[in-house]
């Protein structure tokens, strides 16, 4: 995420939480990043500097006007007047994160061999809520090259106690000796 994606979105989450509407403005910006991640060539229209700026920003407008929240809608301006409308989903992830915080909210993402049934998803939320203290927002996936285990990301950590980790950790040590 670079400086500015940071700034925009930090800007924006501070604008929305000061007039209380986090969540409006959460849901409109997630809406146009996937929008602009299905139709990249729509941010090329958008920000191309051979049509004019009141025609640019009348098509955002009319592509997100009763849609997203009208903070969205100025922000999503603002970007495209600064050719950043790229730049969106950076603006979500720091919005993101910055609302989490407040919240107490600890997104995590776990990685497993086989799909988690949901009293598993629940045990794993309740002992990382346990130990961290925040309400655990959790993803998961699946990758059959793990073998077996569980791999947990979160807050820039990998914690892997995966079969295929510790044969990986094993191999490490056998060549060192």
């Amino acid at each position: 995420m670079t400086a500015a994606e940071r700034e925009f979105g930090g800007a924006l989450y501070e604008l929305a939480q000061d007039e209380h509407c986090e969540d409006a403005c959460l849901e409109g910006l997630e809406t146009a990043v996937k929008l602009f991640a299905q139709m990249p060539e729509y941010i090329k229209l958008v920000q191309n500097p051979a049509v004019p700026k009141s025609d640019r920003l009348a098509m955002l407008d009319e592509a997100f006007g009763e849609g997203v929240h009208g903070y969205v809608l100025n922000f999503l301006k603002i970007l495209c007047e600064r050719s950043m409308l790229g730049a969106a989903s950076g603006c979500l992830q720091e919005y993101k994160s910055r609302l989490y915080e407040q919240r107490g909210i600890l997104p995590v993402q776990a990685i497993s061999a086989v799909e988690m049934d949901e009293a598993q998803k629940k045990a794993l939320c309740a002992k990382l809520g346990e130990k961290t203290g925040k309400t655990i927002l959790l993803e998961t996936s699946v990758d059959p090259s793990v073998l077996g285990g569980i791999r947990l990301r979160y807050e820039g950590k990998e914690l892997d106690g995966t079969a295929a980790g510790r044969l990986a950790s094993l191999r490490r040590v056998l060549t060192q000796a």
